[in-house]
């Protein structure tokens, strides 16, 4: 028999739907570009990040990082002139909140993960 139950959504995907969201209804993007760049942007940039953690980036860093990318594209958008200049700012500003929303959902999920990991080997060791 099959489930109409849909998995559950992690938290770094729920952030990036989000955020997406929020701007299609702010009117910053249409809904086509939200979904291609959900499809195309989320696993590269989970994949990118687990590599980094792996690697052993530090969590600041990468948020710093982050936060760097989003105030050069927000200076970006400001010192657009034209018309297409000001589309290409506006998707360098929504793609750096859309790192930062992944990377705040991936630590929210590292957080759950971990504290079931200690739950459950409190169990055991009880």
């Amino acid at each position: 028999m099959a489930s109409n139950v849909k998995p559950k959504m992690d938290a770094s995907e729920r952030t990036a739907r989000d955020l997406l969201n929020r701007k299609v209804r702010e009117g910053v993007m249409d809904r086509r570009n939200a979904n291609e760049l959900l499809r195309l942007g989320l696993p590269f940039v989970r994949m990118m990040l687990a590599q980094w953690r792996r690697e052993g980036t530090s969590p600041q860093w990468l948020t710093d990082k982050f936060q760097a990318k989003h105030a050069e594209a927000e200076s970006h958008l400001a010192a657009a002139t034209n018309d297409f200049a000001k589309r290409r700012a506006t998707l360098e500003v929504v793609a750096a909140e859309m790192y930062l929303a992944i990377w705040a959902g991936m630590q929210e999920d590292l957080g759950q993960f971990t504290a079931e990991r200690r739950a459950a080997r409190a169990e055991v060791e009880a």
